[in-house]
């Protein structure tokens, strides 16, 4: 028996060895900073799996209770005390199917790992087994029964259908980590309360992440987050939560190795198509769950081997990824909305803390100490918590924060910032993840306050990966500032595409004669952004094959008075050359958690028919 499991063990690997070299040399990108005996000591079991301390570590846990995180983490384990466990019906996540709707179920789904996470923190930095036990064995226990761990949004769903559960998602695997960190601080304990519970954690664990990924002979084909170019956050999120759970659950050195090896040639494909400036075009917040995931991976493997991944948090590109996330602040703690993105700046502080201080960055240190962490989101409250109690090094809160007055990352976004007007414009192509039809749209920030934006994007639904999803206003071009030619506005596809000409701290020249379909007939296109602290000028100059009227739609939080047929916003006058005010609007309010902007955006539309035009935006003396 022993010798059939080896053999299909020996035919699984291999399988998996022939698929995963059938897609891309980018895998390499990492082999060469990688020592060579690296591998091979992680086969001989010469690496340790202590990431954090266990349960039974009770001095190192002492230590933990003196943490300013320790009790904001009791105290949400005390407010779980007084709840039930949130019950997850087949109706909320067949919900998805028939509605459209994610969030029912993905709010109980989320809470219910949120809650357990702070009871087994709780329970560890009290040793309270009496009052946290009885009922993180309540939320382990509904875990365990759960029949899928992956969300209805990302199986394969028909709604008069069971699904094809088999798939392992983003928060599978995150829920599998999440199971292997409580397995590895609290496996002991849990024992003594039901005998075996641990070794039914780490079974279903292993089954449901990382063999789910390694073995299922549909993996090519349920899993094309590890297969699809250019990758996106899929590939390091899922790989870092997968590391976790092999790290912690894997007795067979040997596969763990391998496992090793095949998770960290996809995070090296992941970072081997990033630009060398490290620019996300996924949205500045996905920052968080891609470059800083690739870190998370980095991180973990230097926690197992310490020193082993020192070459590669070296490479400029790779601190470049890591620091994207400060360099695209604008304005008072916001960030550009580009795609799927919103503007509130929430950067994982433990994340940057602690990858400041790797890689000796006062950029990330800033960030990371420049305010209270979050412990957690979605479901890595148990990860989150754990690296602010033991890996979150003490950082200067008062840091200064340190934005450049001028940000590029070449023919994709160019930021410019001062003490009264900053200004973004961004370029690229309209195929990017997370895509919206923006090429060209240019930011605007006074005082430190929103004053033209890009609307950004609310909750998910079924519409917003789907073929319907340029129908959603603020994805589509009419949604963003370029102009929208006799009706005709740009669209997605790779082939539309903008450039910059010119970027500097004077502003930017950006050539968007091919952002456009044909039948708008662009034969040229030129938007220069000049700036200067106390005035911001725009003028867009263009030949059509034919005349057509332009319109140009101007986003803003801000209040809207039209005096004499010229607009204030807030503080900001805005006076035109060559193009009028037609209409103001209030667009539909944007909700992710909360509202976006904290009210509806006003639509502020101007008409052209002439080939150049000017808006100038002058700040009001008071």
């Amino acid at each position: 028996m022993a010798d059939n499991r080896k053999d299909q063990k020996d035919k699984a690997d291999e399988a998996w060895r022939n698929v995963s070299s059938l897609y891309n040399p980018q895998n390499a990108y990492f082999d060469k900073y990688i020592p060579d005996d690296f591998y091979a000591q992680i086969s001989a079991g010469d690496f340790s799996r202590d990431i954090f301390p266990k349960f039974s570590d009770r001095k190192a846990w002492a230590k933990a209770a003196e943490s300013k995180y320790a009790a904001v983490l009791i105290k949400e384990a005390d407010k779980v005390l007084k709840s039930d466990v949130p019950q997850m019906l087949f109706s909320d996540y067949r919900r998805y199917a028939v509605e459209g709707n994610r969030n029912k179920f993905e709010q109980l789904y989320f809470a219910k790992r949120r809650e357990l996470s702070y009871l087994a923190l709780a329970l560890c930095i009290t040793e309270d087994k009496e009052k946290y036990m009885p009922r993180l064995l309540d939320y382990v226990m509904s875990v365990l029964e759960e029949f899928s761990w992956t969300l209805p949004a990302h199986t394969g769903w028909d709604k008069k259908k069971l699904l094809d559960m088999s798939r392992t998602d983003l928060f599978c695997a995150e829920t599998g980590a999440m199971m292997a960190l409580l397995y590895h601080i609290l496996g002991e304990e849990l024992d003594k309360e039901i005998e075996n519970l641990s070794e039914k954690i780490k079974v279903m664990t292993l089954k449901r992440t990382v063999y789910n990924v390694m073995y299922n002979p549909k993996s090519v084909r349920i899993h094309d987050w590890y297969f699809t170019l250019p990758p996106n956050n899929w590939l390091p999120w899922c790989s870092y939560n997968m590391l976790v759970s092999a790290v912690l659950l894997e007795n067979d050195d040997e596969r763990l190795a391998l496992y090793i090896r095949h998770f960290l040639r996809s995070s090296a494909r992941f970072a081997a198509n990033y630009s060398d400036d490290g620019f996300c075009d996924e949205g500045a917040n996905y920052c968080n769950d891609a470059g800083m995931m690739l870190f998370n991976i980095l991180h973990l493997m230097h926690k197992i081997r310490p020193g082993s991944m020192d070459k590669i948090l070296a490479l400029p590109k790779i601190r470049a990824i890591f620091e994207f996330i400060a360099q695209v602040r604008i304005g008072d703690e916001h960030q550009l909305t580009y795609g799927d993105a919103g503007p509130a700046y929430t950067p994982c502080i433990e994340r940057a803390a602690i990858c400041g201080e790797l890689i000796k960055s006062d950029l990330l240190k800033e960030v990371g100490g420049a305010k209270i962490a979050r412990t957690g989101k979605c479901g890595n409250h148990l990860d989150t918590g754990l690296k602010l109690l033991f890996d979150m090094p003490e950082l200067n809160s008062n840091a200064e924060k340190k934005d450049a007055l001028f940000t590029y990352f070449k023919d994709r976004l160019a930021i410019v910032r001062s003490e009264k007007f900053s200004a973004a414009e961004k370029a690229g192509h309209n195929a990017e993840s997370h895509n919206h039809n923006d090429l060209g749209h240019f930011t605007l920030y006074y005082n430190g306050k929103p004053l033209i934006v890009d609307a950004g994007m609310e909750k998910y639904t079924a519409v917003t990966f789907s073929a319907k999803r340029y129908t959603l206003w603020y994805t589509r071009g009419s949604g963003h500032n370029s102009p929208v030619f006799g009706g005709i506005e740009q669209l997605a596809g790779k082939d539309y595409t903008a450039k910059f000409i010119k970027a500097d701290k004077n502003g930017f020249i950006c050539d968007l004669s091919k952002a456009y379909p044909a039948e708008a007939g662009v034969k040229s296109f030129i938007r220069t952004l000049d700036f200067k602290p106390s005035e911001v000028v725009v003028e867009d100059k263009f030949e059509l094959e034919k005349p057509l009227d332009a319109v140009i739609t101007l986003l803003t939080p801000c209040d809207v008075e039209i005096i004499d047929g010229k607009v204030r916003a807030g503080n900001v006058l805005i006076e035109t050359e060559n193009i009028e005010f037609f209409e103001q609007k209030q667009m539909p309010e944007l909700f992710c958690d909360t509202s976006i902007w904290g009210k509806p955006l006003n639509a502020i539309r101007f008409k052209s028919n002439r080939n150049n035009y000017k808006f100038i935006f002058k700040e009001i003396k008071k």
